[in-house]
């Protein structure tokens, strides 16, 4: 009689609050709702579904506007169950749980795999209410069992759809530097249309980016994970810098370190036991090979930098790539075909094309106080002998001083000044002018380097179509690429090996028009067509096409704002952690 009751109740939607699955559910939400409430009564079902919602946006650390996430709230909730006549989604009319049901938790089960936390979807609040389904028995009881179940079972979905394919943060809440349009979703269609074809299971594999990148580095994770199952790896304590020659317990530990077999996720560098002690040539490689994993000038050498990145705990590194998953969230699903993809902490540039990197080079990169900014763009055409519109930060930071003291500087650097603009513009004799008597708020003029072998950018630019100024493009200063480090420039992206860029990008058919612009001395725009997407990413975490794990030095200073936007999401019920937030270990100070 209970389950027939039970049948009736749920076919009768329109029954109004005293239907009971109608009337629980409702309460449900309400209570999320009142959840500021520093006098409410809550029970932990109404945490822990308060816990997968988001009340309202979280403001980028600036504190300016707050960003407009897609992340689920309230509402999201309500609207689901009300386009469904507040019908239970997750078992069929008698009560039966749906076997998209076991599907879902399985996925939550293994969230740590994508680097999220399973106890962010509820997981244990949800096998605790699983396991007290009453098979047999639909008493008034057992109905809210139910009606608990099902909200936390579609809050889950919501909040772990909403994580895994577009981040659990926006990137608008950690820097304003961050111009990225993250991957658009509709939970609510995706999900009622999975549970009505039952194809909940392909929904949830087509969830996370598609990117390579982002496959690799999850296959690092767990990589990583082993490595902290086994208990990590040894510490090598503080002494005297080793080089070759040095002999010693430490230099056996240095060799035990880089002889692991799964050493930070990747194969090991190549250090044998058999020498012992003995810092000999194949530990020097050994060493080379870490610090040039982890942006260190490859010395061979184990001095105070490199020591503190072989001591810094496991946990950190997995932490670490746990936030560059997160950054393959932001990234658009479509990255085209080919495409360029930049990444600034790696000081590094490549052409994929068919999902394949057909080409790799180094680059230069914007200062930590003139930074590249993160976004999406095309490349749409080739200049060849481009003249450089010296830009006005430039201008008064850098040329108005020296110009002050010698106006010769023009003559030395090639440049003209000009006053007005466009094809308006004219030359202006630099010493006609009282350099002493401007400043930022007069200065009439701009700066123009003209083509030739001393412009700043070189022989080649590549055109963009953003408004911030940003393009990639040659440098007569081909020292730098050189150095470890190379953020160096004020913003825009100087390549190492420019002609090469060009020729691929242009195609077979352009070689000859290429060649024969370079062979002028005149400027030149050459189309690329079709117009190529270029990404330009902040990754200091990846895995390259060898299989091999890499770290770069947090150059712009974004992973601990992340962090803190992470925290700041799971701190965002009445003022405690949603599921614990953890805190990751932190490397030594050195």
């Amino acid at each position: 009689m209970l389950r027939f009751l039970f049948v009736v109740l749920l076919a009768a939607v329109a029954c109004g609050p005293r239907d009971p699955i109608h009337g629980r559910l409702e309460a449900r939400l309400k209570a999320i709702a009142d959840a500021g409430r520093p006098d409410l009564s809550r029970d932990e079902v109404e945490q822990a579904l308060a816990r997968q919602l988001r009340v309202a946006p979280v403001p980028a650390e600036s504190g300016g506007t707050p960003s407009n996430p897609v992340f689920p709230t309230r509402e999201t909730l309500t609207e689901f169950y009300a386009n469904n006549g507040h019908r239970l989604a997750w078992c069929d009319d008698s009560g039966k749980l749906l076997s998209s049901t076991e599907t879902l938790l399985d996925a939550l089960r293994r969230a740590d795999e994508h680097g999220l936390d399973p106890e962010d979807y509820a997981l244990s609040r949800l096998d605790f209410l699983e396991a007290r389904i009453d098979k047999d028995s639909l008493d008034d009881a057992a109905v809210a069992r139910l009606a608990d179940f099902d909200l936390l079972m579609t809050a889950a979905f919501f909040r772990y759809a909403s994580d895994l394919s577009t981040g659990r943060v926006h990137p608008d809440e950690i820097r304003n530097d961050w111009h990225k349009n993250s991957p658009e979703l509709d939970p609510m269609t995706k999900l009622d249309q999975a549970l009505k074809g039952d194809n909940l299971a392909e929904l949830l594999e087509a969830l996370p980016p598609p990117h390579v990148g982002y496959a690799r580095l999850r296959e690092a994770l767990r990589g990583l994970r082993e490595v902290e199952a086994a208990g990590g790896w040894p510490a090598i304590p503080d002494g005297p810098k080793l080089e070759p020659g040095s002999r010693g317990p430490r230099v056996a530990l240095v060799r035990q370190r880089l002889s692991e077999p799964a050493d930070e996720g990747d194969h090991a560098t190549g250090a044998t036991v058999d020498a012992g002690g003995l810092f000999d040539e194949a530990l020097v490689e050994s060493v080379r090979r870490f610090q040039e994993r982890h942006g260190i000038e490859p010395d061979g050498k184990l001095g105070a930098i490199t020591l503190a990145k072989l001591n810094v705990p496991v946990e950190w590194w997995i932490r670490q790539v746990e936030l560059n998953l997160e950054r393959w969230r932001w990234i658009p699903r479509g990255l085209g075909d080919p495409h360029v993809l930049v990444n600034i902490p790696g000081f590094n540039l490549e052409l994929v094309r068919g999902g394949v990197s057909a080409w790799r080079t180094r680059i230069v990169v914007g200062k930590a106080f003139t930074p590249t900014p993160v976004f999406s763009d095309r490349i749409v055409a080739v200049v060849v002998n481009p003249p450089w519109n010296v830009p006005e930060s430039i201008a008064l930071g850098e040329y108005l001083p020296e110009l002050r003291e010698s106006p010769g500087t023009f003559k030395r650097r090639g440049l003209r000044l000009l006053e007005g603009a466009g094809e308006n513009a004219r030359e202006v004799d630099p010493a006609t002018v009282e350099w002493r008597a401007l400043d930022a708020g007069r200065f009439p003029y701009q700066l123009r380097q003209d083509p030739g072998p001393d412009n700043a950018l070189g022989r080649l630019k590549f055109q963009l179509t953003n408004d911030f100024g940003i393009y990639v493009h040659d440098t007569p200063t081909r020292g730098l690429f050189g150095r470890s480090g190379r953020d160096l420039s004020h913003g825009c992206i100087r390549v190492e090996r420019p002609l090469e860029l060009a020729a691929r990008l242009l195609g077979e058919s352009s070689q000859d028009v290429l060649r024969e612009a370079l062979d002028q001395s005149e400027e030149r725009h050459l189309s690329v067509r079709p117009q190529v997407p270029i990404h330009i990413l902040y990754l200091t975490a990846w895995v390259d096409e060898t299989g091999v794990l890499r770290f770069a030095p947090d150059v712009y200073q974004f992973d601990g704002p992340q962090r803190t936007a992470l925290d700041r999401v799971t701190t965002r019920v009445s003022g405690g952690p949603a599921s614990g937030a953890k805190e990751a270990a932190r490397p030594p100070a050195r």
